[in-house]
C-alpha cells in the first residue's frame, strides 16, 4: 500500500503538469542538444571526412601514377600543412617496412571505414592530443596508406555536449520534482480551501465563504466569483423560502373561505335554500386561486427560460395606446386623469404579449394606488438606443428600502384595502429581464415613477 503522501502526489494535478513540463523541457533541450550537436559535432565531422576521402584517393592516384617516391614526397608536403585541422599519414610498404609517418601508431589490420587514432604528442615535456580521422588504402602491391586529419576539437565538443546534457536532465528531474512537490502542496491547499467550503454549503451551511488571500491570483479570482455564485444561491434560496411563506399565507385564506362556502353549499343544497349568491362566491374564490397559480407558472416559466418568448419588432407606441384604452375606463371611475405622452414610432425586438402584460401591469398599479382626482402620467420616448416607458402617479410611492422586496412574489407594501396578489411587479420584472431591459423606481416632483428601458430597433425601410 503507498504511502498517503505518494498517493497524494499521484494524482494530484499540479504535480503532474510540473512533471509534464519537465518532460517537455527535457525534449526541448534534447532538440536544442541536437541541433548544437549536429551544427559543432556532426557537420565538421562530415566535412573533415570528405576532405581526408578526397586526400586518401588523391594521394592513391600517385601512387598509381607515378609511383612510391613522388607519394612520399606528397606525403611531407602534406604534413607540412599549415591547415587548422593537422594532416596525419603512414605508409608501409608491401614488406612491413614504415616509408613515411607522422603517426606514433596504427592497427595492425587494415580498416575498410574511416576509424579514429590517437595521435598524441609530447612537446617539451606537456602532452598535446590529437584525435585522427582516419581512412586506409590498401594497393593491390600490399602497401598500405593511412590518411587522416585532427577533429579532437570536435571531440571535446561531442563530450562537454553530452555532460550538459546529462547534468541539464539530472538537474531538470531534481528542480522538477521538488517544483512540483511544492507546486502540489501550494495548489493544494487552495483547492482544500474550496473544497472545504463547498462540503459545508452542501451540510447546509450557506453562509461559508471560500477564504481568499488578497493575491489577486488566479485562485482569488475564482474564491471571489465563486463567492458571488454562493451570495446569489444564498439569496434565492432565502427568496424561495420567503416565497413558500408567502404562498402558504396567501393561499389559506382563499381556500379556508372556499372551504367555507364549499360546505355554506352543501349546507343550503340539503335545506333547499341554495341561490346563484352562494355558488358565484365560491367561483369568486377558486377563480382567485387559479389567478394566483397561474400567475406563479408564467413567472417560473419565464425566469427558467421555458417559456417560448415569441421575438418579433414590437412597436411600443401602439401598445402605450392600447394599454391606456385598456385602463381609461377604470381611471375614469375613480376620476383619475390619464396624461398619455408617446412619441410613437418606437420599436423594439421582443414578445408583444408579454409587453403589453408588463404596462398593464405598471399602470394597473397606478390606477390601484393613486389618489382620487389626481394625474397619471403615461410616457414612451426615445433615448439614445433605448426606449423608455414611465408611469407616474401622484401617490406616495415604494419606500427606498422596500424597492428591492417588491419584486418579490407576495410582497405587499401596506394598503392592505387594495386588492391584489402582490405578483404584478414580479411578472413585469422577469419580463423586462427577458427582454434585456432594466427597471428603475424613483421619486418625482410629482409623485412615484417606474421606469423600464428596453433597447430599441430602427424601423425597416419602405421597400419602393
Amino acid at each position: 500500500m503507498q504511502p498517503a503522501f505518494l498517493t497524494y502526489l499521484r494524482y494530484s494535478f499540479a504535480f503532474r503538469l510540473v512533471m509534464l513540463y519537465v518532460v517537455m523541457f527535457m525534449v526541448s533541450v534534447s532538440v536544442l542538444t541536437g541541433i548544437t550537436y549536429w551544427a559543432l559535432v556532426a557537420e565538421p565531422r562530415e566535412e573533415t571526412a570528405v576532405t581526408v576521402r578526397a586526400e586518401r584517393d588523391q594521394l592513391s592516384d600517385i601512387y598509381k601514377l607515378e609511383g612510391r617516391e613522388a607519394l612520399v614526397r606528397a606525403l611531407e608536403v602534406r604534413a607540412q600543412d599549415p591547415a587548422p585541422r593537422k594532416a596525419f599519414h603512414v605508409f608501409i610498404a608491401p614488406d612491413g617496412e614504415v616509408v613515411s609517418s607522422n603517426l606514433p601508431s596504427w592497427p595492425s589490420q587494415p580498416h575498410f571505414s574511416f576509424f579514429e587514432i590517437e595521435a598524441d604528442r609530447y612537446v617539451e615535456g606537456d602532452e598535446v592530443d590529437y584525435q585522427a580521422l582516419s581512412l586506409e588504402q590498401v594497393f593491390a602491391d600490399g602497401s598500405r596508406l593511412i590518411v587522416g586529419r585532427d577533429i579532437e576539437d570536435i571531440g571535446d565538443r561531442e563530450e562537454r555536449l553530452i555532460e550538459v546534457l546529462v547534468a541539464a536532465a539530472v538537474i531538470s528531474v531534481l528542480l522538477g520534482t521538488a517544483g512540483g512537490i511544492f507546486m502540489s502542496l501550494a495548489v493544494g491547499r487552495r483547492i482544500d480551501a474550496i473544497n472545504t467550503a463547498a462540503q459545508q454549503v452542501i451540510k447546509g451551511d450557506l453562509s461559508r465563504r471560500v477564504p481568499t488571500t488578497g493575491s489577486a491570483d488566479d485562485f482569488d479570482k475564482l474564491s471571489v466569483t465563486l463567492n458571488e455564485m454562493l451570495d446569489r444561491i444564498e439569496r434565492s434560496v432565502e427568496a424561495i423560502s420567503r416565497v413558500s411563506d408567502s404562498v402558504a399565507h396567501e393561499l389559506r385564506l382563499p381556500l379556508t373561505r372556499l372551504h367555507a362556502e364549499l360546505e355554506d353549499l352543501a349546507a343550503k343544497a340539503n335545506s333547499g335554500e341554495l341561490t346563484p349568491e352562494h355558488a358565484a362566491r365560491a367561483i369568486t374564490e377558486s377563480e382567485r386561486l387559479k389567478a394566483v397559480f397561474e400567475a406563479l407558472l408564467r413567472i417560473a416559466r419565464i425566469e427558467t427560460g421555458r417559456h417560448n418568448i415569441n421575438r418579433e419588432n414590437v412597436d411600443l407606441g401602439r401598445l402605450v395606446t392600447d394599454v391606456v384604452e385598456l385602463y381609461a375606463p377604470e381611471a375614469e371611475a375613480k376620476a383619475l386623469t390619464i396624461d398619455c405622452q408617446n412619441e410613437g414610432n418606437t420599436l423594439t425586438r421582443g414578445d408583444p404579449n408579454l409587453l403589453f402584460q408588463m404596462m398593464s401591469n405598471l399602470l394597473d398599479n397606478a390606477v390601484k394606488f393613486a389618489p382620487p382626482q389626481s394625474v397619471i402620467m403615461v410616457q414612451l420616448r426615445q433615448e439614445g438606443d433605448h426606449a423608455c416607458f414611465s408611469v407616474e402617479n401622484e401617490g406616495t410611492g415604494i419606500p427606498a428600502d422596500q424597492r428591492a422586496k417588491v419584486l418579490e412574489r407576495f410582497y405587499r407594501v401596506g394598503y392592505p384595502d387594495v386588492p391584489g396578489l402582490g405578483l404584478g411587479l414580479s411578472l413585469v420584472d422577469v419580463v423586462v429581464k427577458a427582454h434585456g431591459g432594466d427597471l428603475a423606481f424613483a421619486n418625482t416632483a410629482h409623485g412615484f415613477s417606474v421606469q423600464v428601458n428596453l433597447t430599441s430597433v430602427l424601423p425597416e425601410p419602405l421597400k419602393a
